[in-house]
């Protein structure tokens, strides 16, 4: 399987660390990257230039590019991550295991991490505030989950053509989550971790971000404001 990782950066600010880890842990596998600022050439096999836009527009196009250059999958990577030494094998060792299954109708495969939804999020305890840290025992299994976030997160051309991302920040994830199990795909947790710093692509105001998605997920997905907003407006 050809694969690449797809990266959008608003300010590159994380970018040195999370590329050198690529090189480091994973130097087989192109790096597609969007960017408003110059990267390392050793360390960026495709560079797309402009200013950044949206977390959902700036994905789409970096990639479509990794697609259109003959990938047959894509790990959508956020700049602020660092890979491990396994996090790509495990990555794809699990879409592997879940596509003998679920044949093309794989979705999001996605990699825990310590910022990030509940389960996914391997720092955060949903049971127990009184537990400050401990290794949750399903996080040696895959998990099948509704909506995920692809921090680091492998998706096949065929989920790729079904849908995009929106153009939004918050809630991209959600949305693009969201359409494709509408479409028949299935989303899971993977086995494979990253580090993440967590919110340094978009910012740490969690209200503004999503009063900034809410209008475009109003008028174009109505169902959803009505699931997670409870039709506020």
């Amino acid at each position: 399987m050809k694969i690449s990782i797809a990266v959008a950066s608003v300010t590159g600010r994380c970018l040195p660390v999370m590329l050198a880890s690529c090189r480091e842990y994973a130097p087989q596998v192109p790096v597609y990257l969007r960017t408003p600022i110059d990267a390392p050439r050793r360390d960026v096999y495709v560079q797309l230039r402009g200013a950044a836009r949206s977390f959902g527009e700036d994905y789409n196009e970096v990639i479509d590019a990794a697609f259109a250059y003959g990938c047959d999958a894509v790990i959508a990577a956020n700049d602020d991550v660092v890979l491990t030494p396994t996090s790509v094998s495990v990555l794809l060792e699990d879409l592997n295991v879940i596509a003998d299954e679920y044949g093309d109708y794989v979705g999001w495969v996605c990699a825990r991490c310590d910022a990030a939804r509940p389960l996914q999020n391997v720092r955060s305890n949903p049971y127990d505030e009184k537990i400050e840290f401990f290794k949750f025992p399903w996080e040696q299994y895959i998990l099948p989950m509704k909506v995920i976030s692809p921090i680091f997160g492998v998706i096949t051309r065929s989920a790729w053509q079904a849908a995009k991302f929106p153009p939004l920040n918050w809630y991209s994830d959600d949305v693009h989550c969201m359409d494709l199990e509408k479409a028949g795909y299935h989303h899971f947790l993977s086995r494979s971790y990253v580090h993440h710093v967590g919110s340094a692509s978009t910012g740490m105001d969690a209200q503004a971000l999503t009063d900034a998605s809410m209008p475009w997920i109003m008028s174009h997905r109505p169902e959803y404001a009505d699931m997670w907003f409870g039709g506020k407006k």
